[in-house]
């Protein structure tokens, strides 16, 4: 039987994730039975804003953390476990829109994730199946050509020499498929457990002093006051870090973030043709497919997007379909887990950070880069707070624009325009 969750996300708390089955909690929460006081609240039990609540915790802030559900909840307990260099943009990009120097420090910001990330295993004794090695696969030949370009750029101008340029025939090795024409292996990026890493960070704010309090929604925020559905709570400072799951608490956010639907699939175990010289794998589509083998050698495959709440009645069967396009053998292959959840995405592709209120700050919208970067962004946002905001003035200064239509018209409006990139995908 496959363990799927196909109800909407307004009824259903605990998701079935390959993940969930997989990670243990090593640590427990606490109750909000009462009226409370914080120098820092944080909303949002993800990987941001378990990363802005260590780090806050660490420095011996009187911090608090409230999650709706559970923590891992959202999409920090549902996504494709990829560890990615960067963001949704190529750093060329970047330069053309931003400038040369601006390209070059978000670029560092991102690798300098890479550092928190390995730092933040090592210090808390984190085992989260870590793994190095991305191959980004072309499925047309110009888009060869591109990442050939791209490489030689990186090597080039930002002194990024872990690009592995791949031919068809090697590419196929590391993929285990040769529906490819090549792509290139990143090998200062990765596979990950989202869930055990989330885990090991909740741990470590917990042992650092931080209280963490599920199973209690935020109803709103007005000034200084959050509303619950336990207790109220007064805090100096308010982090919104609920990326495709805070709807609802600040017309700023609502305006720019927009959750979508991602749907992942993670088979019964197999043997060692499928990913044997990679840690996972994603390719050049606009929808993008993604993959990894994980640490009891399943494969876990993510692909389609839906641009509404509404899930798949067959989540296994939507996902299957570009599963069997890259791995045709795969056909018959048993489906353990099929699950689906809410990704933040802006206009930009970008991530949204920024302050969205007197004493309110905002970081969302990773558009489906948030395993690498959103405990650094939150590490960000708190260290902000702390008086160290270098990192912050360069993430506020990325403009984001509002979705057209406002919140009720930018769905329709959204899917009418990605279909024109739908297609794209299709052409050979």
């Amino acid at each position: 039987m496959v363990l799927q969750n196909n109800l909407s996300e307004k009824t259903f708390k605990a998701p079935m994730t390959y993940y969930h089955n997989s990670a243990k909690r090593p640590f427990a929460v606490q109750e909000l039975g009462e009226n409370a006081d914080f120098s820092v609240a944080v909303v949002g039990g993800g990987l941001t804003g378990l990363g802005a609540a260590l780090a806050l915790a660490e420095n011996g802030v009187n911090v608090c953390l409230l999650e709706a559900n559970e923590i891992g909840y959202g999409a920090s307990g549902r996504n494709g476990g990829l560890v990615c260099s960067g963001y949704r943009h190529d750093q060329k990009w970047f330069e053309e829109k931003i400038g040369v120097t601006a390209a070059h420090d978000l670029w560092n910001i991102a690798e300098a994730a890479k550092t928190n990330l390995h730092a933040l295993m090592a210090k808390y004794e984190i085992n989260a199946d870590y793994k190095n090695g991305l191959v980004f696969a072309a499925h047309r030949p110009s888009l060869l050509e591109w990442l050939k370009s791209d490489a030689e750029f990186m090597a080039a101008q930002y002194d990024y020499d872990k690009f592995e340029i791949l031919d068809k025939n090697e590419c196929a090795n590391a993929l285990g498929s040769d529906v490819y024409y090549g792509g290139i292996k990143d090998n200062g990026a990765g596979k990950i457990h989202p869930l055990k890493l989330l885990y090991g960070i909740a741990s470590a704010a917990v042992k650092n002093g931080a209280k963490i309090y599920e199973n209690t929604r935020v109803l709103s925020v007005e000034g200084n006051i959050i509303k619950t559905t336990k207790a109220q709570i007064r805090a100096d400072k308010i982090l919104l870090c609920g990326d495709g799951y805070i709807e609802g608490i600040n017309k700023k956010i609502d305006a720019k973030i927009m959750p979508i639907g991602n749907f992942v699939i993670a088979t019964e175990p197999l043997g060692d043709e499928i990913l044997p010289n990679a840690a996972g794998g994603m390719d050049t589509r606009f929808v993008v497919n993604y993959f990894h083998k994980t640490a009891d050698s399943r494969l876990l495959f993510g692909g389609g997007e839906k641009y509404s709440d509404a899930m798949p009645r067959d989540i296994a069967g939507f996902v299957r379909n570009n599963l069997v396009k890259i791995y045709p053998n795969l056909a018959n292959t048993k489906i353990d887990f099929a699950w689906g959840g809410r990704v933040g995405i802006t206009p930009t592709r970008l991530p949204f950070v920024n302050k969205v209120g007197k004493n309110t700050f905002i970081s969302a919208g990773y558009s489906g880069q948030g395993v690498l970067l959103a405990p650094f962004f939150g590490k960000i946002l708190g260290i902000a707070l702390l008086g160290d905001d270098k990192y912050f003035k360069t993430l506020s200064a990325l403009k984001i624009p509002d979705f057209p239509g406002g919140r009720f018209l930018r769905f329709p409006l959204l899917t009418a325009a990605l279909s024109y990139y739908s297609v794209l995908d299709k052409l050979p």
